[in-house]
């Protein structure tokens, strides 16, 4: 996703300074908003990739790992305050004061949609002029999204979806024309509309431009716990070992999603 818009601003700092001991050194608590194929819904088959990554890695270094869902703005803050250790599909800009491994653990691209029947195609800044645009509460896009936010020219034909069901939300205020254009993941995009049996209905109108590395989505964990930095380091040594091995490529292939390096 970029995916997501931290409160570093309001919360970071303080909570930064603050170390909280962990409640369970032997469980590692993840939280995320569905996100499917990265985060998928907890305790089934296919739980997403960088859910399997996790329970891969640290697992195999004696930690239990529980996965829940919450709203993304939500997730953040209450990882933030150290209800979890880490949030699964963060990007550097969102959560500036996590503790972030040195590899990703997956790669998305935002793209816009629209109506299949839809003429209109992203062609730079001056495209989205006079369209009604949504976006999902707490993600980062990148500049230009974020500047029209902040544009009160731009500001009211942009619609912000909350909840734990955002995309759906979006997919239906596209469907019934309360919208034209709906920013998200590709590959969420196209894992719901393929499950759905709506692949037909919509069509992919243009990326969103990215930063270098804001493309890259990690599994970012808490300031408020001393032991982070150990968590981060060993994601980093057990997602290398994932690509060596060959394992990487299997927890992907199940999702039909392909190594991004």
């Amino acid at each position: 996703m970029m995916k997501k818009v931290s409160l570093y601003a309001l919360f970071g700092v303080a909570m930064a300074l603050c170390q909280v001991p962990l409640a369970n050194s032997d469980t590692i608590r993840l939280v995320a908003d569905p996100w499917c194929p990265y985060n998928c819904e907890p305790e089934t088959e296919r739980v997403g990739f960088m859910v399997e990554i996790a329970r891969r890695v640290f697992q195999a270094a004696g930690y239990q790992v529980e996965y829940h869902q919450r709203p993304w703005v939500r997730a953040l803050q209450e990882t933030r305050d150290g209800e979890f250790h880490g949030v699964i599909g963060a990007t550097r800009l969102e959560a500036p004061d996590f503790i972030f491994p040195d590899l990703a653990q997956g790669q998305m691209a935002n793209a816009f949609w629209t109506l299949a029947e839809s003429p209109w195609q992203y062609q730079g800044a001056r495209s989205l002029e006079g369209q009604h645009l949504a976006v999902i509460a707490g993600y980062s896009y990148g500049d230009i999204i974020e500047n029209m936010l902040q544009d009160q020219q731009h500001r009211p034909y942009i619609t912000e979806l909350h909840g734990v069901s955002p995309l759906k939300n979006g997919l239906m205020m596209l469907e019934r024309g309360r919208i034209q254009v709906l920013l998200e993941d590709e590959h969420v995009m196209r894992y719901q509309l393929h499950r759905s049996g709506q692949s037909d209905k919509f069509k992919r109108a243009g990326y969103v431009p990215a930063e270098a590395n804001a493309a890259r989505v990690y599994i970012a964990f808490s300031p408020a716990f001393t032991a982070s930095s150990g968590y981060a380091s060993l994601l980093t040594d057990g997602t290398a070992q994932l690509r060596a091995s060959g394992e990487l490529a299997q927890i992907l292939g199940h999702y039909g999603v392909s190594d991004w390096r």
